[in-house]
């Protein structure tokens, strides 16, 4: 009985681990056709039931990571590394760029370094760009509470024409789980999409329809479609991308036809014209090239032929992606891509156009960068407008800009006193830029005033400090906006004004903690009980104020010899000073200092002296030096 009870629970052990294995195998499958939004799915359901193992967790963050959740993808490729550490480079890139745009730059810059061997400050690096590019992006968003993905504007008459999956009649794409794209057109009214409707003609298909471009008279097109045919891609079973042609015929669109540039093995997607339509560019993965897209130009001939492809070589493209080219009526190349350097996602660049080449590519800055997909620039640069597209939201979304050269933006300030409203001269002003470690100081003119520059899209932290008032400390975002200067008013408080406690002394004019006297034993310097009392007040202001820094003076009477005094008070203001240490007070805010009978304050001397005289001499003070 023992015997078949234990093959009973054998084979239910078994039949649990085959299940869970035949489970991870579709799961896998799904993966490698792409289909992450149902590949998620399984793996989910499956790790519910156990841990996965390395294989699974690593497709699992891919999913995520290419269905655009950055959230999951970062926190699965953390349990990536715990099962191992060592992954391959190309994974090590997904982990780093999923945490950008988890806008986590401080684990990005760790991986980040890791992966190029050089220490990497993603947000420093893109400050100091911000100072250097020419253009300044205003973006608005278009069709904002839409909840449909729309993405890659195109110039069509005085209508954009785009890519949009709100048509929920075509079939669901695997890889989103959302239908797929078909092209619209539309007008555009300030920040809404209006008369728009499906793009007409036999354009649209049940497969993804995209990117389209059109000759400068109107009347051809070129656009994206994905292949009706599978083929295996680098071990993966997808459909390719490839480029088809359109023309106006009688008013309406007909006469598609593939390009001879396309190909059933590899990708070639998203064209553009040049702006006198002899040349159309375009992003492949075909073989040869320097990452997994690049971007490629093919002359149209005379006789509408193509000539071979044209890779544009490394200073448009890396070893990472390079898509959605555009060039601009003043010829400039422009383009998305996802380089290390980058926000996060593709990131828009811009190249120069330089004799018959273009120079070397440079990313646009936070203007119009995001750390989302940023992608699809489409631009009438003589004019200073455009559209480009972001993922920004969570969904695709256009946008529209007004772009101006770059602008100098500054913090202009005034530091005045709380009290008197009178400007506080020789005040330290500093400016902190906690994204990126960016510090800057200044000091207050006559005026009580300072100046800073700074750069749009960031929050700094401006603080003033001056001894004997308490610091204060501002924050401030400085937005991209056509108002360059921001002003700010900081009022600074005396300390003297803000505490009973502290006082300005009248004999001498220093701002003092005016205490109870602290009392030391006849020839004594430890603390008492009763001068703990006392100083544990010194304390609670010094936790208050965590920069204030106080000098402790000790003082004796004019009784007994000079040195003795000295050294009895230096022992008095010492044993003071370890007593406020050991409450947690830094010991680099206190001084010790020891006066002796140096300091007398009354007039009379060792001789005449009433006790009470002595008495008044024998004292401590906190002074507040900063």
């Amino acid at each position: 009985m023992k015997k078949l009870t234990l093959f009973v629970i054998l084979l239910a052990v078994c039949n649990v681990g085959y299940t869970q294995n035949k489970n991870l195998q579709q799961a896998h499958k799904l993966f490698a056709n792409q289909a992450y939004a149902e590949a998620i799915e399984a793996y989910t359901t499956e790790a519910e039931n156990g841990s996965l193992d390395t294989l699974a967790t690593r497709n699992l963050a891919d999913a995520y990571y290419y269905t655009q959740n950055a959230a999951k993808a970062t926190e699965t490729y953390a349990d990536l590394w715990e099962l191992k550490p060592n992954q391959d480079k190309a994974i090590l890139f997904r982990y780093a760029d999923a945490a950008k745009r988890n806008s986590d730059y401080q684990k990005a810059n760790e991986l980040l370094t890791k992966y190029t061997g050089e220490e990497v400050n993603v947000l420093k690096d893109m400050e100091a760009l911000d100072e250097t590019v020419e253009q300044f992006f205003f973006p608005e968003i278009l069709d904002a509470s839409s909840a449909y993905n729309d993405f890659g504007a195109a110039y069509y008459d005085r209508q954009i024409i785009f890519a949009s999956d709100r048509n929920a009649s075509r079939p669901i794409y695997p890889w989103t789980g959302r239908p797929y794209l078909d092209l619209y057109y539309a007008n555009v009214n300030g920040s809404a999409i209006t008369d728009n409707g499906e793009f007409p003609g036999m354009i649209n298909t049940d497969t993804h329809e995209s990117n389209a471009v059109f000759s400068a008279d109107g009347q051809k097109m070129y656009f994206t479609r994905t292949s009706n045919d599978f083929t295996r891609v680098r071990g993966a079973k997808v459909a390719v991308l490839q480029i088809y042609s359109a023309e106006l015929v009688n008013g309406q669109w007909g006469n598609i036809q593939l390009l001879p540039i396309s190909s059933d093995e590899y990708s070639v997607a998203h064209p553009a014209l040049s702006p006198d339509g002899k040349a159309l560019y375009f992003s492949s993965d075909m073989p040869g090239g320097f990452g997994s897209f690049d971007i490629y130009k093919a002359t149209i001939n005379d006789d509408g032929s193509f000539s071979d492809p044209v890779n544009l070589g490394n200073r448009i493209n890396s070893d990472k992606l390079e898509q959605f080219p555009f060039i601009s009526d003043a010829g400039s190349l422009y383009f998305a891509s996802n380089r290390a350097e980058g926000l996060g996602g593709l990131d828009l660049y811009r190249s120069k156009i330089s004799g018959d080449t273009f120079a070397d590519a440079y990313n646009l800055g936070t203007s119009i960068n995001s750390n989302a997909d940023d992608f699809a620039l489409i631009m009438k640069e003589n004019e200073g407008t455009g559209y480009f597209s972001s993922n920004r939201t969570g969904k695709d979304k256009l946008y529209r800009f007004e772009a101006l050269p770059n602008i100098n933006y500054q913090i202009i300030g005034n530091v005045d006193n709380k009290k008197t409203l009178e400007p506080i001269p020789g005040a330290k002003v500093t400016l902190f830029r906690p994204e990126t470690g960016t510090l800057l100081t200044a000091t207050t003119d006559e005026e009580g005033s300072f100046k800073f520059e700074v750069r749009p899209n960031s929050l700094y932290k401006v603080k003033a400090s001056k001894e004997l008032f308490v610091p204060i400390e501002k924050d401030v975002r400085i937005e991209y906006s056509r108002n360059t200067k921001t002003a700010l008013r900081l009022y600074m408080e005396a300390y003297a004004d803000t505490e009973e406690l502290v006082v300005v002394n009248e004999r001498n004019q220093l701002t003092q903690i005016n205490l109870e006297k602290i009392y030391f034993d006849f020839d004594k310097s430890n603390i008492r009980p009763d001068a703990a009392l006392t100083l544990n007040k010194l304390v609670g202001i010094m936790q208050k104020y965590p920069e204030m820094k106080v000098e402790i003076g000790s003082h004796t009477d004019l009784r007994g010899s000079d040195t003795y005094n000295q050294e009895l008070s230096e022992r008095r203001a010492q044993a003071t000073r370890d007593y406020v240490i050991s409450k947690g007070i830094d010991a680099d805010r206190l001084t010790a200092k020891g006066y002796g009978e140096s300091d007398p304050i009354n007039n009379c001397d060792e001789m005449n002296c009433t006790d009470e005289q002595h008495d008044e001499n024998r004292r401590s003070e906190f002074t507040i030096v900063n």
